[in-house]
């Protein structure tokens, strides 16, 4: 008598295989997911300033102006006769910070997440986990 089908140990060399696989394969996909979601904070960053430096062009503000960020909300403090100024920027941040502008460059920045860090060095801006 001819049988068809697989054999217990058969299908258990299968799965103890395909289970192989996962395991060589899982840090690969969690690295570049996590590297996926420090690139999309380097955008949103990366956004802010680019609303910041235009806003303080546009508007002809001079000194030292400090744009804070906080619960996805960059704002101007106190810059339109002492009121708040809530700026719109493309992107998804998490976290606080702030980002300081004179005479239409970036300064000084600092924002941080829950997972990721920004910060402008020798006018770069440098993201990292945290």
């Amino acid at each position: 008598m001819n049988q068809k089908g697989f054999t217990l140990m058969e299908v258990l060399g299968v799965i103890m295989l395909l289970a192989v696989i996962a395991i060589i394969t899982m840090p690969t996909i969690l690295g570049v997911i996590d590297d996926s979601k420090l690139n999309a904070f380097t955008r949103s960053v990366d956004e802010m300033q680019n609303v910041v430096v235009m806003d303080y062009n546009e508007y002809a503000r001079s000194g030292d102006i400090t744009y804070t960020f906080e619960d996805n909300n960059l704002m101007c403090t106190g810059c339109d006769d002492g009121s708040d100024l809530i700026l719109d920027f493309n992107g998804e941040v998490e976290g606080e910070g702030n980002i300081i502008v004179n005479s239409g460059e970036v300064i000084s920045l600092s924002i941080e997440s829950d997972s990721f860090k920004a910060i402008l060095k020798d006018g770069k801006l440098e993201t990292s986990k945290k």
